[in-house]
């Protein structure tokens, strides 16, 4: 469950954040890390990580299924990969997915 709350910037952050794509999640992204007392840098380097992991996976699993669907004679819902982590990404709850 997402929980606005508000948070004041001056001019010069104010700036800063509108040029991110996703300010909120850069915040909650520095939240967590504080809570266990490690730097953004360190927090940020281990999600670009499961990024590039999660992109890695959705390739593999893409791939199976295209080639279990073309042995089965089944129509692929996905056209590619990116659709499928595309989906994955945005699921808010496990029956979103199914």
């Amino acid at each position: 469950m997402k929980v606005q709350k508000i948070v004041s910037l001056d001019v010069e952050t104010a700036e800063l954040a509108s040029r991110m794509t996703n300010f909120s999640a850069f915040v909650r992204t520095c939240l967590r890390a504080e809570a266990v007392g490690a730097d953004i840098a360190s927090e940020m380097a281990l999600r670009s990580r499961w990024a590039r992991t999660a992109h890695t996976l959705a390739e593999l699993a893409y791939g199976y299924a295209l080639f279990r669907s073309k042995e089965l004679g089944i129509e692929m819902k996905y056209e590619s990969w990116q659709e499928l982590e595309y989906e994955v990404f945005n699921q808010t709850t496990l029956e979103d997915f199914e």
